[in-house]
């Protein structure tokens, strides 16, 4: 059942890539504030808002991501990844990767990020780069980085982990549309009739 287990302390690397891409960009972008905006012309929020219940469906991605930390742990070390196909690893990463460079994509064109469902005074609606063709590129990084893993580390745990992922991606994307719909008005409701959630022209 379990193959070179020392190869699968590799997915640990993976997910050290994939926060430090995370910070880099968070870092980069925050170090330049008098840079161009990507879209100067882009509406800006008149006021702070904060979702109602932002902190609860927050929680659904904190469990999800202690269940995954916890998944890969009962996997790896004690070396119980499952061998489901040839070249697991390989799409694993590969999708981790995609995360990462999805998540540095979309902070570089969304200057106004933040962890909850929260809109400061002056905050931008961001309709361009990866938001373009998804509502929510950021959430669909970490869809990316809990599928990548459960893929690489087949476990139930990990699967599990990766409904949780989706489900909490989920619920924070429906609350922030309902804040940015109150602030934004017919501009944010245009800009959602010509993207989709997580998946281009599907969902």
């Amino acid at each position: 059942m379990t193959v070179r287990p020392s190869v699968d302390f590799l997915l640990y690397a993976m997910h050290v890539a994939y926060w430090s891409t995370f910070g880099v960009t968070l870092m980069f972008q925050r170090s330049r504030p008098d840079a161009a905006d990507p879209a100067p012309a882009a509406p800006a929020a008149q006021e702070a808002k904060t979702a109602p219940y932002s902190r609860a469906v927050l929680a659904v991605h904190m469990v999800a991501f202690g269940v995954m930390y916890f998944g890969i742990g009962n996997a790896v070390i004690p070396g119980l990844v499952p061998e489901w196909f040839a070249g697991q690893r390989i799409v694993g990463a590969v999708l981790i990767a995609l995360g990462a460079a999805l998540i540095s994509w979309a902070l570089v064109w969304f200057r106004s990020w933040r962890f909850r469902a929260k809109l400061d005074q002056g905050h931008q609606l961001a309709t361009g780069g990866p938001f373009r063709y998804l509502r929510h590129p950021i959430y669909k990084g970490l869809n990316l980085l809990a599928l990548g893993t459960a893929i690489w580390a087949p476990t139930p745990v990990l699967w599990i982990a990766f409904v949780l992922m989706v489900v909490g991606s989920d619920l924070r994307g429906r609350a922030e549309e309902k804040l940015l719909l109150q602030a934004f008005g017919q501009a944010y409701a245009d800009y959602c009739k010509r993207t989709r959630r997580f998946v281009p022209g599907i969902y």
